[in-house]
């Protein structure tokens, strides 16, 4: 039986394909160790694997790096490459890199009606004659082309042929050259191609150099001078060289296989304002304010009053029934002042969070998240930032922690460590609690207010860019590509796993580390460093508070009860809610906080350092303490000066 693999970028159509070759065959499972999805099936008796969707072979996910793997090996008899036609030079990247993997290869272009639809043909027997490898014009969806490939599929299997790869420039050529002649690489697993090899080992791909014997001295020496040789010629480090070359190549052989191309009248579409230069961003804004105003503002109004009843008679409940059992008053107090009043304080927004979660996992569903990436890149390169930064600011939204590691896909220094301090400024999910606590008592029918977070959070990213370009102007990165998949009907399964998955989270988090804090935080507040039971004025919390609030008074919270809520908040950022049920009750907010002060205090929180474990990820990769010292004390600092101006341009308002 012989092993067909499908590779493709996400949303080329790959699993239609599957589907119409393997039909009732197909099971599915998992792949061992990971949770991503693994497809198999039989066609004509041959075994078809439906590999992860990914863009590149030089892997930063969990799918990519199963699909190299799979690929080297496992070594399949033949890859199918399945190619959206409609974007013919960004799927020809990952095509140059499987040529260069010693396995048979053919091109599927899939979409073939879409092409007739855009006034688009192709000629595959010229892309076919200059890629050296046998190209097939399908319609997954439609069904047509199908016979024909699965012809070329036995012809490939009977008459295995290794297709020849597309060249670079002469300069890296023979840097290659000299690579391929050295006696290392005859060291490489079987199947892999000499040339291959040898790019991973001009790279310095990890993963390769993970599979082979110590590079010896002098090749190591050699390696380190081509590579300085080369980042001058190019002024640019060498994997971004190699993408450079890749795309080069793909664009050259899409231009010549491209014979015609219809002029058609210019029609209005969605993308026509949402990929706008100006437009965009009033769009952008305008949307989030409605995902905002359906959250918060429908669904919390309507939730947040009745969830706040339930655990307030819930913890009289508790307190009845403890004191007719005669339980300790010790125990009481922990279970309806501590963990009743704190974890209940928030686990009140979890239905808006879960219709935020809802709403933001449709957007990304649909397709609209990426053109968001899309407008934001020359924004984004113009504040001396990468264009991939983006990435990392959208992942935010949900938590900062993996945001951070998602900087390891920014090629240069600078801006990746500029990125991983900008990057704890957008919102994240933790975040949400707190604005809720304080819109619903200070701001109740200005649902406008939660966006204006995340609009304030862009601009700080935007005046921490520009301030850093101003000090250092470091030369600006190429913008990178990226891909704007098509419109599409969210998938209810998508929808939910991803909504479920965030909603969970929270409430995993609320039943520990919030749990724990607030058992904490009653016992603090409750007891003296003689460990007597006090008034909560003189308990330990409160000194401990005493001796941080005056830093904040000029910001209109220098109350010991906000101090500790945010010294709190730096083990979970939603703790901040449960201390401020626990030590005040949220009902009494407003006995302590003016507009004007709640504005600021939520701006701090916006700003300000993120929670440890966030600070811990900003560590590890800064990879330096005094960057990180710096990260840290600039973040505060910002924060402090921001919501000094927030408080005192409200009280002129107002």
């Amino acid at each position: 039986m012989h092993t067909i693999a499908l590779v493709g970028n996400p949303n080329s159509g790959k699993t239609t394909l599957f589907n119409a070759l393997t039909g009732s065959t197909a099971y599915v499972g998992n792949w061992p160790g990971v949770t991503v999805e693994k497809k198999e099936g039989l066609s004509n008796g041959h075994k078809i694997l439906d590999l992860p969707g990914i863009y590149s072979l030089s892997p930063y996910s969990p799918e990519e790096q199963i699909s190299r793997r799979y690929i080297l090996n496992e070594q399949p008899d033949l890859i199918i490459d399945v190619i959206d036609a409609t974007n013919l030079e960004r799927s020809l990247y990952l095509s140059t890199q499987l040529a260069e993997l010693g396995r048979p290869l053919l091109l599927a272009l899939n979409m073939e009606d879409l092409l007739v639809k855009d006034g688009i043909a192709i000629d595959t027997k010229r892309l076919s004659q200059m890629f050296g490898t046998p190209v097939v014009q399908i319609s997954a969806t439609k069904g047509t082309g199908i016979a024909e490939l699965k012809e070329e599929i036995e012809h490939a299997l009977s008459n295995p042929q290794t297709p020849p790869c597309p060249l670079f420039s002469s300069s890296i050529e023979r840097k290659l050259t000299t690579l391929i002649e050295d006696d290392y690489l005859h060291e490489i697993p079987h199947g892999r191609q000499m040339r291959w090899a040898a790019i991973k080992l001009l790279e310095g791909d990890e993963l390769f150099l993970e599979t082979m014997p110590p590079i010896p001295p002098e090749l190591n020496a050699y390696l380190e001078k081509t590579r300085s040789s080369l980042e001058g010629l190019y002024d640019d480090d060498v994997e971004s060289i190699i993408v450079d070359q890749r795309y080069k190549v793909a664009e050259r052989l899409a231009r010549e296989s491209l014979i015609q191309k219809e002029a058609k009248e210019k029609r209005f579409t969605f993308d026509t304002i949402a990929t706008h230069r100006i437009w965009a961003i009033p769009l952008f804004i305008l949307i989030m304010s409605g995902v905002f105003f359906l959250s918060v503002g429908v669904v919390g109004g309507g939730t947040t009053a009745l969830l706040e009843g339930f655990f307030e008679n819930l913890a009289e409940w508790v307190v009845a029934t403890g004191e007719s059992w005669q339980v300790h008053p010790f125990l009481i107090g922990i279970l309806s002042d501590g963990i009743i009043a704190g974890v209940g304080a928030v686990l009140t927004f979890v239905p808006q969070l879960f219709i935020l979660f809802l709403l933001l996992s449709i957007l990304e569903d649909c397709g609209y998240m990426a053109r968001i990436a899309f407008i934001m890149d020359r924004q984004m390169r113009s504040m001396g930032l990468s264009g991939k930064s983006i990435i990392p600011l959208v992942i935010g939204t949900g938590c900062t922690v993996p945001a951070i590691m998602s900087t390891r896909t920014i090629e240069h220094q600078k801006q990746r460590e500029l990125t991983i301090i900008v990057t704890p400024f957008i919102p994240c999910g933790a975040k949400m609690p707190i604005f809720a606590l304080m819109l619903t008592y200070f701001f109740r029918n200005k649902w406008y207010m939660a966006p204006l977070m995340y609009v304030m959070g862009i601009l700080a990213v935007i005046v921490t860019g520009l301030l850093a370009r101003a000090i250092d102007r470091h030369k600006e990165t190429n913008a990178f590509i990226l891909e704007l998949p098509r419109y599409q009907i969210p998938s209810p399964t998508s929808v939910w796993r991803q909504t479920k998955d965030r909603t969970l989270g929270f409430i995993y988090k609320a039943g520990t580390i919030i749990l724990l804090a607030s058992i904490l935080i009653y016992l603090l507040s409750s007891y003296s460093f003689a460990f007597k039971a006090v008034d909560a004025e003189e308990s330990m919390l409160a000194l401990l508070g005493r001796v941080i609030a005056p830093v904040f008074i000029p910001l209109g919270f220098g109350f010991w009860q906000a101090a500790v809520a945010l010294l709190t908040g730096i083990a979970a950022k939603e703790t901040i809610v449960s201390t401020l049920s626990v030590v005040i009750g949220t009902s009494s907010l407003t006995s302590f906080f003016d507009p004007a002060g709640a504005l600021a205090f939520m701006t701090f929180i916006l700003l300000s350092s993120p929670c440890v474990a966030a600070m811990a990820a900003m560590l590890k990769e800064l990879g330096s303490k005094r960057k990180f010292l710096f990260a840290i004390l600039w973040q505060f600092g910002f924060a402090y000066l921001v919501s000094l101006l927030v408080r005192y341009i409200v009280l002129l308002i107002i």
